[in-house]
């Protein structure tokens, strides 16, 4: 019983209340929380297919969040206003839109933003690729990891990201 008081005093709970109170104020309040949950469970299996359909494009929205203003630079001196963010795999930015092109810096981190896409080559079904700036540098130092990442590493159900600007030099 010391150590209960001991750890109250330091957390600064004067209020006098018991573990006995707390169990019976919490068990009032966990009634309410099953019940609850138990309308959200029912609500959840009525959901018509359609519904089905609209919850399924909002989690893949939620995968990409579009940023209107976000503005970056590449290593060439152009500028972009927008970008979109994304969860990905990690994985090696390439010079050019191809599976066979230069690895010019690794993605470590997810999720990362990419400021447009481009048609190149094939990739595990799909030819898009999107135009980022790399965690780390491996390649040419002068293009600072600023390169291609295949859309087969994106985390997103549509090709290219809505929202997201296609390259001016595609």
């Amino acid at each position: 019983m010391a150590v209960r008081k001991l750890a109250r005093d330091r957390n600064g709970n004067d209020s006098g209340d018991t573990p006995k109170s707390r169990h019976r104020s919490g068990h009032r309040h966990g009634k309410r929380a099953a019940f609850a949950g138990a309308l959200v469970c029912a609500a959840a299996m009525t959901v018509s297919p359609a519904s089905q359909t609209t919850a399924s494009a909002q989690a893949t929205a939620a995968a990409c969040q579009t940023r209107a203003d976000a503005r970056h630079t590449d290593w060439t001196g152009m500028h972009f206003l927008g970008d979109v963010v994304c969860s990905h795999n990690t994985g090696s930015i390439r010079v050019q839109s191809t599976t066979d092109s230069m690895v010019n810096g690794q993605i470590d981190f997810s999720p990362s933003w990419f400021v447009c896409w481009k048609r190149g080559s094939p990739y595990q079904g799909g030819d898009i690729w999107y135009y980022t700036q790399g965690d780390t540098v491996s390649g040419s130092r002068t293009a600072k990891g600023w390169g291609y990442l295949p859309a087969a590493e994106l985390s997103s159900a549509t090709h290219p990201v809505p929202g997201l600007k296609q390259c001016t030099w595609s």
